[in-house]
Order: structure tokens, then C-alpha cells, then sequence
């Protein structure tokens, strides 16, 4: 046999693992990366898979909540598709709020949220989340508390820019302190450049698999 039927994925033979930084106070939730610095942009982890990454991923946690935020390149319009979101602009977020990464298969603590950056068929708007079922889930995850999650959309000259703040409340399982460990993976869908993944490799199976998603991990305050 080749050597190259012995090959894996990368993704199969390591975990990554990034540090999330604490900031005091939180993001304006308004389509801009005025107020995120520098190191709160995380390592381009696709490129270990092969994957050109374009996007940039923004996170920051501190004890109200979870932080993200994504600037995709774009001078085109935007078009979103609420029934098949992949196949139009969108990010999916799959979360782990307990990081457990003992398990093929979805807990109660795990989520799929796809976000629209704008409502299908405007150019502008509020972004629009959709929580969605995780298949062969042990346990599905309680619906996402929407009064305790703010999101905004910016579209500028050359990208757009989406923020999310989830609050500690929002999630089941998620509580924010030094150290804890969040499942990750980010899947940027852009209509003429395809996809881009952070935290997952396009050769697993991370639709249903919290053990393929990246790990985030809470840094002190410094």
C-alpha cells in the first residue's frame, strides 16, 4: 500500500486548542471592530487543514458572557437563504459549553446556531440566528435564550462585519470563569468563495461530532 493510503486529516491527529482572551468591559454590539484589539483575533487554525482562511474570527469572554465576532471580505452583495443557509452567505457556530470532547455524539450541551448576516433578499439589517438540530444528538440542547443574546451586522465598503454577544444565561451549561473550556467550530459560507472552517476540519464529520470541534479556552484576567 501507498504511504498516502495511510494518510489522516489533521484534524484526526491533534486538538487544537486556543486561548480566549477576558476583556472588562464588553464589545458595542454594533457591526464595527472599533472597540476589539489585536489579540483577541485567533490563530487562522484552517490553514492547518489545507484551508485558506479569509475571514477573521474576533472572541473575548468576560463573566456576562461570550463575545465573537467575524469580518468576511466582501464587495459583493450579500445573499442569504434561510432554507439551505449554506448554500448563500452565512456563519454557523457549534458550540460545546462544556468542552468535554468524550463523546461522538451531541449532548444537551452542545449547539448548532447558523446565523444569516441579513435578512434573505436585503441588503442591510439585523442578523438572523437559527438554532438547529444537531444529528444522532444523544440529548438535544434546550432552545437558546434569545433575551439574553445581542448580534449586529455591518456592512462595509470591502466586508462585513458580525458580532455576537451570548450571554451567560443564553446557553445551558455555560458558565464563564478563568480556565473553562468551550467546544468551538466556525463555518464562514460565502457564496463566491465557498467555505472556510476554524476549529474543524473539512474531512471530519463536525455537523455531528463535538470531539472534531476545536477547544477555546478562558484566559485570566491579566
Amino acid at each position: 500500500m501507498s504511504a498516502s493510503e495511510y494518510e489522516f486529516p489533521p484534524a484526526a491527529l491533534f486538538s487544537t486548542i486556543a486561548l480566549c482572551p477576558w476583556r472588562e468591559h464588553s464589545p458595542r454590539i454594533d457591526g464595527h471592530l472599533g472597540d476589539w484589539s489585536p489579540e483577541q483575533l485567533m490563530p487562522p487554525l484552517g490553514e492547518l487543514s489545507g484551508v485558506e482562511q479569509c475571514a477573521d474570527l474576533f472572541l473575548a469572554w468576560n463573566e456576562r458572557g461570550l463575545y465573537v465576532a467575524v469580518e468576511v471580505p466582501k464587495r459583493e452583495r450579500i445573499v442569504t437563504n434561510r432554507e439551505s443557509p449554506g448554500s448563500g452567505d452565512a456563519i454557523e457556530l457549534f458550540l460545546d459549553t462544556r468542552g468535554a470532547r468524550t463523546s461522538h455524539r451531541a449532548s444537551q450541551f452542545c449547539y448548532h446556531l447558523t446565523i444569516l448576516p441579513v435578512p434573505p433578499g436585503e441588503a442591510e439589517g439585523k442578523p438572523q440566528i437559527i438554532q438547529r438540530p444537531i444529528r444522532r444528538a444523544l440529548q438535544r440542547s434546550q432552545p437558546i435564550s434569545m433575551s439574553a443574546v445581542r448580534a449586529a451586522t455591518g456592512v462595509h465598503a470591502e466586508s462585513y462585519v458580525v458580532e455576537l454577544a451570548l450571554g451567560a444565561e443564553a446557553l445551558h451549561g455555560y458558565e464563564p470563569a478563568p480556565g473553562l473550556r468551550v467546544g468551538l467550530a466556525v463555518v464562514v459560507h460565502d457564496i463566491q468563495r465557498g467555505r472556510q472552517l476554524w476549529g474543524a476540519a473539512p474531512d471530519v464529520p463536525y455537523e455531528r461530532d463535538p470531539s472534531t470541534w476545536g477547544i477555546v479556552e478562558h484566559r485570566a484576567a491579566q
